[in-house]
């Protein structure tokens, strides 16, 4: 059932030029809201949640810019200016989290408190009283009058419970830092939940690959899923630090025997060059035959040629190796690495490695499951500005060929449309 509210609101264009004044309602519904003056004529005018880009709160005012640059404001709710920016972001919120693949798997337990984020200068990005969703893959957190975000595991470098100020501190690896404080009587609840969570990832994890490694014993086996938990790559040149034979065993997993990806990866790699050389592997659930399917890739970054280079190695038929500009117009592509990497990453965990999100023209991904995450997730738009193309051939040759093409393409410094 739609939410609707009394209100006066404004329009403006993007030189904050008022366009129309309108008094009226608000009918807020799952996927958009709709904006309309008074009386039947009026039938108003629909704005999705995916098209806001900006968003703020001011003296019981609500102002928020779209894609379009369309300024709007929305007041005199009279008494009912917090029900309504309950209900509001409430909506908007459970809409964002489903769209952009924030819970992964069963939900745990849910919980209420406070939350903030320390982004990587220092700042604190205060999101205030929050529900705390606890899913099998992901932390979501939806706050009552902000915008929700999530922490995926697979990008938390470490965490604690401080058990005398009772807040838990979420460290991620790109700088930031998630304290969830507040949490009552719930503390040492959530605090089981979360470590059961962890647990049961690393189990099924360790699980898997005792399956396709059935002789490596319980400790190396929990090194390796602490490193690859649902996804993450591993840097080649760190494998022997878990046992010297990983590498070579790890090799053989991504590149069955006949594989068209052995001499393609060596050719990107040149001669007895592991630098910057990444291998991947995740699990899956035949729905048919209950069995565990693995998953394999490869990246490879070559900074001098401004490139990352990436293909999925266990898929049967096809040879594609897809390739990215590491900087797009200035500055040196070895110090840009970390952020690529992340991009891939991403690409591989969150979407589950669906290349044709990056190759499929926008039209087609606004019809598309991805079409929200194209608006909001800037890592999906990075990747697909940066694509330069991929190479399907299966002859050595070829392949070399093609290459050089691409490297000559990703040093011309002109962004990709």
């Amino acid at each position: 059932m739609a939410l609707i509210y009394s209100l006066k609101y404004k329009k403006l264009n993007f030189f904050q030029k008022v366009l129309l004044e309108k008094e009226g309602e608000i009918i807020i519904d799952r996927q958009s809201f709709r904006l309309k003056g008074k009386g039947a004529q009026d039938t108003g005018e629909n704005i999705y949640f995916g098209d806001i880009k900006e968003l703020s709160m001011k003296d019981e005012e609500l102002s928020f810019t779209t894609l379009r640059k369309e300024r709007y404001v929305l007041g005199n709710f009279a008494n009912l200016f917090d029900s309504f920016l309950k209900d509001f972001m409430r909506v908007r919120n459970e809409f964002l989290a489903e769209s952009l693949f924030m819970k992964v798997g069963m939900l745990y337990h849910e919980y209420d408190g406070h939350a903030e984020i320390v982004n990587s200068f220092g700042k604190i990005i205060n999101k205030g009283k929050s529900r705390i969703q606890f899913y099998e893959g992901s932390v979501v957190v939806i706050p009552e009058a902000r915008e929700v975000f999530v922490v995926y595991p697979d990008f938390l470098k470490s965490h604690e419970f401080d058990e005398d100020e009772y807040v838990l501190h979420m460290y991620l690896d790109n700088g930031s830092t998630i304290n969830i404080s507040k949490l009552g009587t719930s503390f040492e609840d959530a605090q089981q939940t979360f470590e059961s969570l962890l647990g049961n990832m690393y189990g099924r994890v360790v699980n898997n690959l005792k399956e396709f490694l059935p002789d490596l014993d319980a400790a190396t086996l929990l090194k390796l899923a602490y490193k690859l938990k649902n996804g993450r790559a591993l840097p080649f040149n760190a494998l022997k630090k878990i046992d010297d034979g990983m590498p070579a065993r790890l090799m053989d997993l991504a590149f069955p025997p006949g594989s068209p990806f052995i001499d393609k990866c060596s050719t990107l790699k040149g001669k007895d060059n592991d630098d910057n050389f990444y291998l991947g592997f995740s699990f899956t659930n035949n729905i048919n035959t209950h069995e565990q399917v693995l998953k394999s890739w490869f990246i490879r970054i070559v900074p001098e040629k401004n490139i990352a280079a990436v293909a999925v190695t266990s898929s049967p038929g096809d040879n594609s190796v897809y390739f990215f500009r590491i900087i797009m117009q200035k500055g040196e592509a070895k110090e840009k690495m970390p952020e690529k990497l992340s991009e891939i990453e991403n690409l591989m965990i969150l979407f589950k490695g669906d290349f044709s999100a990056i190759t499929r023209d926008r039209k087609d991904l606004r019809k598309s499951r991805y079409k929200t995450a194209l608006k909001k997730l800037s890592f999906f738009r990075l990747l697909r500005k940066s694509f330069i193309g991929k190479i399907t051939a299966t002859d050595a040759k070829k392949f070399e060929e093609d290459l050089n093409t691409i490297y000559t393409k990703a040093q011309t410094f002109q962004i990709v449309s």
